[in-house]
């Protein structure tokens, strides 16, 4: 079995503009694993423990879904809690750009992957990157401080081009991310 998801990929300058946001959180001390910028990614879909298997359909189901697709940009912009600023367990920054390109992109993914088993989430689709998991509430008022005052945050804008199936390995210091398949939008084709 493997634990899987698909999301989209942070180019190096965007992962860079998002440590720049982090740094100052990150010397606070409070309750918080900090998600190092390389394993940030926005996801579009978690699929959990599939068998290794049935990886193929899925990349290939997901390339025909996203072939009439064109790139679009996003930007990194704000920041908040989940599921409150007053009740925090997972700290992100949000998105901003063309959020209907990125809706419709979700949907496609959706739509691929339910008949293989996959039902369509129940809770709507709230586009963010996750930069922190809260394990504790000792000194938030600092951090609930802290994202209030970073609500203007702007990140370095990207192409979304492609999407990525992953594969997730649970370690204790936190997740491995892995590419399983990179699927260009706008094409028919899948790429390792």
């Amino acid at each position: 079995m493997i634990r899987t998801f698909v999301a989209l990929d942070l180019p190096e300058p965007v992962q860079q503009s998002l440590e720049a946001f982090a740094a100052p959180l990150r010397q606070g001390d409070y309750p918080v694993r900090w998600i190092p910028v390389e394993r940030i990614h926005l996801t579009l879909k978690f699929l959990g423990n599939v068998p290794s298997e049935r990886i193929g359909s899925m990349a290939q189901a997901l390339s025909q879904a996203v072939s009439d697709l064109p790139p679009f940009a996003l930007q990194p912009a704000g920041c908040g809690a989940f599921p409150s600023i007053k009740k925090m367990r997972v700290v992100w920054v949000g998105v901003r750009g063309d959020l209907e390109a990125l809706k419709a992109l979700q949907k496609k993914v959706e739509g691929a992957l339910a008949p293989l088993g996959f039902p369509p989430e129940d809770r709507p689709f709230r586009a963010h990157l996750t930069i922190g998991r809260v394990k504790g509430s000792r000194n938030l008022k600092g951090l609930q401080q802290a994202l209030l005052a970073g609500q203007s945050f702007e990140g370095v804008a990207f192409d979304v081009s492609q999407v990525v199936l992953y594969k997730s390995d649970l370690k204790p210091d936190g997740a491995r991310y892995t590419p399983l398949h990179r699927i260009p939008l706008g094409s028919t084709g899948t790429t390792i």
